[in-house]
């Protein structure tokens, strides 16, 4: 009777240990912190970092461009003349100055 007992245990716990074993990987790799469900996240978040590097780039270029008009050596006429009027709100005759906010 004991053998017959610790013999259909064995048989029934091997695969059991085996089938919680599968069982715990396999819900690791969907549900897990590196799993599936967090790799569709990290996706979405990456496209928009990539999108937020992207504006910071191209207003990173436009200051680039302000900054080589503003060179001591050939200052841009109309640069000039817009920073002053932004500045110091001078118009011509029949010109109207909005002032902005500052950013």
């Amino acid at each position: 009777m004991r053998r017959r007992v610790s013999r259909s245990f064995s048989l029934i716990v091997i695969p059991a240990i085996c089938c919680a074993v599968t069982f715990y990987f396999g819900y690791a790799g969907i549900f897990g912190e590196r799993g599936l469900n967090a790799w569709s996240e990290t996706r979405a978040d990456l496209a928009m970092a990539k999108s937020e590097l992207a504006a910071v780039r191209a207003k990173r270029e436009a200051l680039q461009h302000r900054i080589r008009l503003l060179d001591d050596h050939a200052v841009d006429p109309d640069l000039l003349e817009e920073i002053a009027r932004g500045e110091l709100l001078q118009t011509r005759p029949g010109d109207v100055s909005v002032p902005r906010e500052k950013r």
